[in-house]
């Protein structure tokens, strides 16, 4: 069973443009590895094709020393649905960013807690500030 977290993230200037966008991210791995999908929709909640997403992290505890290779989001089978995965260096709190350059310029960002997660499993990343039990 895949655990997912679902963060509807929004602000001021995707109220214009997209109805919701969602930012859903898995870790894995014995090195931490994070897939994350990212949903766009249209206003009207339809799915959004011809996106270019770019996806980056970086570890807000730590300025400067901890940023990784962004990596493309790739288009997957459903509509308006974009894929990428980011190794990341070490487990903690990493800032998560989707910039989305296409159709319509915006960012996303979300901080997750990477924890450690058992090898061939897959592991809720949650929110910073939060605790996950399933990981104990």
């Amino acid at each position: 069973m895949l655990a997912v977290l679902g963060v509807t993230l929004s602000s001021a200037a995707s109220a214009q443009t997209f109805a919701k966008n969602k930012l859903e991210c898995l870790s894995y791995g014995g090195e931490p590895m994070l897939e994350c999908t990212v949903h766009l929709r249209n206003k009207d909640g339809t799915s959004l094709s011809g996106g270019k997403i770019v996806l980056s992290a970086s570890m807000p505890s730590m300025p400067m020393a901890h940023s990784i290779r962004p990596v493309v989001a790739a288009s997957i089978e459903k509509p308006g649905e974009y894929r990428g995965t980011l190794k990341l260096e070490m487990l903690g709190v990493w800032a998560i960013q989707a910039d989305i350059s296409k159709p319509r310029r915006e960012r996303l960002v979300q901080s997750l807690r990477i924890e450690f997660c058992k090898p061939g499993k897959r592991c809720l990343a949650t929110r910073a500030g939060e605790t996950n039990k399933s990981h104990r």
